[in-house]
């Protein structure tokens, strides 16, 4: 039977409301929980910290999720991201998997189904 790791997640999102919810819902699931309000915020999060998870939002001023899994991908080339967004931008979507997301949830969010696909990158 698989385990489950519980690990350090980053979510970067320019919405502050987005990151009080989900950084307290998984804190509730017992993960270590780091937060960015812009890419470059992100960056940093990833050189300062061991993320295992990243949550990234696509749509962010200045610097947008691409862009930003862009340079993260430089700095840890192997982070199981899943994107986030309010927009059913099918282009960014195909380019983030493009970049090495594996899942991609659209806000509003399922919060059921967000821990599934947190979960399932997080078994051991």
């Amino acid at each position: 039977m698989s385990k489950i790791k519980k690990g350090n997640i980053l979510i970067v999102d320019d919405e502050p409301d987005i990151l009080v919810v989900l950084g307290e819902f998984l804190s509730n699931e017992g993960f270590k929980v780091f937060t960015a309000k812009n890419g470059q915020q992100g960056i940093e999060k990833i050189k300062e910290h061991n993320i295992d998870l990243l949550l990234l939002d696509i749509a962010m001023p200045e610097m947008n999720g691409i862009e930003t899994l862009k340079e993260i991908k430089k700095i840890k080339s192997v982070l199981p991201t899943i994107m986030i967004t309010a927009y059913r931008d099918a282009e960014k979507v195909v380019e983030a998997f493009r970049l090495g997301a594996y899942d991609c949830i659209f806000k509003p969010f399922d919060l059921k189904y967000l821990r599934k696909a947190v979960l399932a990158k997080l078994m051991e």
